[in-house]
């Protein structure tokens, strides 16, 4: 009889899956929030604009970097299930956090009048490769090699004509940016569910006119890897 009880037992310890583990399904909406991440990681480096000063500028793509892994680690702990990877998310965001703060405070102090750098600190125009100019003495610099011609961009690849008709209000227009935020309803070709979220445009003439609070009526679909507004025109 104590034989059959703890097979039994541990029948049923086989086919419960064990207390922490989690066989969730990802939660609604986890796939337009990973979409917004990657285009705001993508973004975050394409605008950023750079001083000339290798400090600063270093400073500053890091703070940008450890800012897009935080944003991405919040993604994980809002919709992710596995244990292990919240646990890593939970880990960036409680290391991540002070290194961006030791670069901003270091940012902040580097612009005032009273600051100097460090005792050891190497001068400028003394680096390793201004020591290796220096000791071509006055050798005439070699003539730059003309720069190779850029490669060819390949054709924008045209979305399905028969992509659906969604409807949504227009928030914001933004032409220069060639962006257009949107709230909308469920995007059923790409799987996107109703959610306000700045889209690119695949061509900026389409939003020509268009306006915030407009009703409209777009297309959506993925050109050339990427997300983007395929057309839009105004509800009637």
């Amino acid at each position: 009889m104590r034989r059959i009880f703890l097979s039994a037992a541990m029948s049923l310890a086989l086919a419960s899956p064990p207390s922490g583990v989690a066989w969730a399904q990802p939660a609604k909406g986890a796939p337009a929030a990973l979409e917004r991440v990657r285009e705001v990681m993508a973004d975050r480096f394409r605008n950023l604009k750079l001083t000339g000063d290798p400090d600063r500028d270093f400073a500053e793509l890091l703070i940008a970097s450890y800012e897009q892994t935080l944003f991405l680690a919040k993604a994980q702990l809002e919709y992710g299930g596995d244990r292990q990877l919240r646990e890593t998310a939970q880990k960036i965001q409680d290391e991540q956090q002070q290194k961006i703060d030791a670069l901003k405070e270091w940012q902040v102090r580097s612009r005032q009048s009273d600051y100097r750098p460090q005792p050891n600190q190497t001068p400028a125009g003394e680096g390793p490769l201004d020591r290796q100019a220096q000791a071509g003495g006055s050798a005439q610099p070699a003539s730059p090699s003309p720069a190779p011609a850029p490669p060819a961009k390949p054709a924008a690849v045209q979305p399905p004509a028969n992509t659906p008709l969604v409807s949504g209000t227009v928030q914001k227009v933004d032409e220069a940016g060639g962006k257009v935020t949107l709230d909308h309803e469920r995007i059923p070709n790409i799987d996107m569910d109703a959610m306000t979220m700045a889209y690119r445009v695949a061509d900026p003439a389409i939003l020509k006119g268009v306006k915030a609070g407009d009703r409209v009526r777009f297309s959506a679909d993925r050109v050339n890897g990427q997300l983007a507004i395929t057309r839009i025109q105004k509800a009637r």
